[in-house]
């Protein structure tokens, strides 16, 4: 009964030290993510906000909302981390600044 439940502790053991490790890698994300989504408003919305605003409204538009804010471009960013649908917002804005590609 004890050879058991020493394993059972061996697990738990396990398992805490693999969550440590797993919160450390969560907060690296998060700073890689806040510090591109800085640079995504800035590059993006501020910088290239003039170019769009007269000549192409609909991408304009696109990028006020999916990089209006550093919240939103964190969000973006975590949908291009994850691949959720991220053709949807990429493709308009990458066929106008192909650079951005690098982004």
């Amino acid at each position: 009964l004890m050879s058991r439940f020493r394993v059972m502790w061996l697990l738990i053991r396990g398992l805490g030290g693999a969550m440590i490790t797993l919160a450390w890698a969560m907060v690296l994300l998060i700073a890689v993510i806040y510090t591109f989504a800085i640079f995504g408003v800035e590059i993006l919305y501020r910088s290239v906000r003039s170019s769009f605003e007269h000549d192409d409204v609909v991408t304009f538009d696109l990028i006020k909302e999916y990089f209006g804010t550093v919240p939103r471009a964190m969000l973006t960013l975590l949908q291009l981390t994850t691949e959720d649908s991220w053709a949807v917002f990429v493709r308009p804005i990458l066929l106008r600044h192909w650079w951005l590609i690098f982004y």
